[in-house]
């Protein structure tokens, strides 16, 4: 399964961090959204859409971790030990599933927080 970093150019890298700059508030569940929106887009082979949501709620372990550490840049870190919050990765995951669920025509119900 791709990542989103091997699916973008370097012009799309300036145009997502504009776009996260200028659009993109910061609410975990709408950055969960963008993420796998820009992802979905960029995504060539559609066979790994059909996979992933038939995945869930896993999300594979590298997707997983750049979903997680793009969200880091929001400023979505607990202080206290630089993790995202339980909650946040809960919402971050539900607005990911959301997007995927969007594209594919499968709702996925949220996983219990």
């Amino acid at each position: 399964m791709p990542t989103l970093a091997q699916l973008t150019t370097a012009e799309q890298r300036w145009a997502d961090r504009e776009e996260d700059i200028t659009t993109v508030g910061g609410d975990p569940y709408e950055v969960g959204q963008v993420f796998a929106r820009r992802w979905v887009e960029r995504l060539g082979d559609q066979s790994h859409l059909q996979k992933l949501s038939g995945m869930y709620p896993r999300i594979p372990h590298r997707v997983d971790g750049e979903l997680l550490r793009y969200a880091a840049r929001f400023g979505l870190l607990a202080h206290k030990d630089d993790q995202i919050d339980e909650r946040d990765r809960y919402a971050i995951r539900a607005g990911f599933w959301k997007e995927i669920g969007v594209r594919t025509g499968v709702e996925h119900a949220p996983v219990g927080e």
